[in-house]
């Protein structure tokens, strides 16, 4: 084989290599909290030490109405958890994710509160058979993040709640304040380092 001939070959072999690695693995990494599971991708725009705020990706929800007290919860779940396991007009089995988010309107939640569950952006969701569950789209959202630990029962979630409100008002942040967004990422069987959020969403 001639010099001309190693020499092509040659840069071939780096310019394979150099599209192999732009080809590569995607290089995001979920946070630690999600665990084994697909969660909505974001990016910290911005560090207050005792909150933040997030820029997440466009997603997709299947939501459900969710009544504010334990059985609703369930119900509201289990609703949308038969939708993932098969009960959608595909009967298409679709992999659980976090968080599971609960939507609270500040003046009339328990007319208008709903739970969704993330789809992960490669889906193509199936209807829904349920005449309860609907699919929706969100595009890029900004949303102030207060992180705590351990079980969240509402009182907990509504605490975190007015401390995040108060604390967003003394940085004179400007937020959208007639609604906030409980996250949740465990279930009831993992007793430690449990994981938990309120959302705002910015103006």
């Amino acid at each position: 084989m001639g010099a001309r001939s190693v020499l092509v070959l040659s840069l071939l072999c780096v310019w394979g290599a150099v599209r192999a690695d732009e080809d590569g693995p995607d290089p995001y990494k979920a946070p630690a909290f999600c665990g084994k599971l697909e969660c909505p991708r974001y990016e910290v725009e911005q560090d207050f030490k005792s909150f933040e705020l997030r820029v997440y990706e466009a997603t997709q929800w299947v939501s459900t109405p969710v009544n504010l007290n334990v059985f609703g919860t369930v119900k509201a779940f289990r609703r949308l958890f038969k939708y993932i396991t098969g009960s959608n007009s595909e009967g298409l089995k679709i992999n659980m994710t976090v968080p599971v988010l609960v939507y609270l309107p500040i003046n009339n939640a328990s007319a208008n509160a709903t739970m969704s569950f993330y789809l992960t952006p490669t889906l193509n969701p199936p209807k829904p058979l349920d005449p309860d569950v609907f699919l929706g789209n969100a595009g890029e959202t900004r949303v102030y993040v207060k992180s705590f630990g351990g079980y969240a029962f509402d009182y907990e979630y509504a605490k975190q709640a007015k401390l995040l409100s108060e604390e967003l008002l003394a940085h004179g942040i400007q937020f959208d304040d007639s609604a906030y967004v409980r996250a949740g990422y465990n279930d009831p069987f993992t007793f430690f380092n449990r994981h938990n959020e309120i959302w705002y969403l910015s103006k």
